[in-house]
């Protein structure tokens, strides 16, 4: 079982990793965790941690200060569609065969009232809300992997939605290509950034100057999209 360590208020899970002499902290929205080398004892850590007391309560308040809001599918709270703020609600009155997610407007329902009593409504009406946003970035894909791959002069042979935790996209040797569900909650410059950035990866497959060369030519603001997924993709993974 790994290590916890309380600091205040806050809960500090400690990760030994193959780290040489150093510490690395970790803070997301639902954890904080503490990379230390795994030749420290328990001893070394709860005394390490007494020490740097103040400067790990300095960065945790940092990045839980820069971090964007986390996303929670409950009713009355926001979500994002193409970067735009959306708000999820549940009706629980107007009777449905089964769960269904609609969106009108700026407004995404959940309708729960179903023929049959839901076992787990709470993981039904997200699977439903994960296949809305699905479908939305599939058809976004359809439209716009096409304009990009004539642009770059390749050929992808599979476009396909996953669901990855740690990544936006992927492309392979075969030319198949993949991305995150979670993108449809970016906006759409955002999308298309992450779009080029696999078609690329299909005339080099690495990041060398000349990739990211190709990569500026297809889209000068790629930086600036970067830094959007770098400061607000931690929210949409972890939704």
């Amino acid at each position: 079982m790994a290590q916890v360590l309380q600091l205040d208020n806050e809960t500090i899970e400690v990760v030994k990793t193959s780290r040489r002499g150093s510490i690395g902290l970790k803070v997301e929205p639902d954890r904080i965790a503490l990379m230390v080398p795994k030749q420290f004892s328990d001893l070394t850590i709860e005394s390490l941690v007494a020490n740097e007391k103040e400067w790990l309560l300095d960065q945790i308040r940092k990045h839980q200060a820069e971090m964007p809001k986390k996303l929670v599918l409950k009713s009355g709270h926001e979500l994002l569609l193409f970067g735009e703020k959306i708000l999820y609600k549940e009706d629980h009155k107007t009777a449905v065969k089964s769960l269904k997610v609609e969106l009108d407007g700026a407004c995404l329902t959940a309708y729960m009232n179903t023929a049959r009593a839901l076992k787990a409504p709470e993981a039904t009406a997200r699977k439903k809300v994960v296949t809305f946003l699905t479908r939305q970035l599939q058809a976004y894909l359809m439209e716009k992997v096409p304009v990009f791959a004539e642009q770059i002069a390749v050929s992808p042979t599979e476009v396909t939605v996953r669901n990855y935790k740690s990544r936006w996209g992927s492309c392979y040797p075969d030319g198949r290509i993949q991305f995150n569900w979670r993108l449809a909650m970016a906006p759409k410059a955002v999308i298309d950034y992450v779009i080029q950035h696999e078609l690329c990866h299909l005339v080099h497959a690495n990041h060398s100057s000349q990739y990211w060369q190709l990569v500026a030519e297809h889209n000068p603001e790629y930086e600036m999209h970067k830094q959007w997924l770098k400061e607000n993709g931690t929210a949409l993974i972890h939704f």
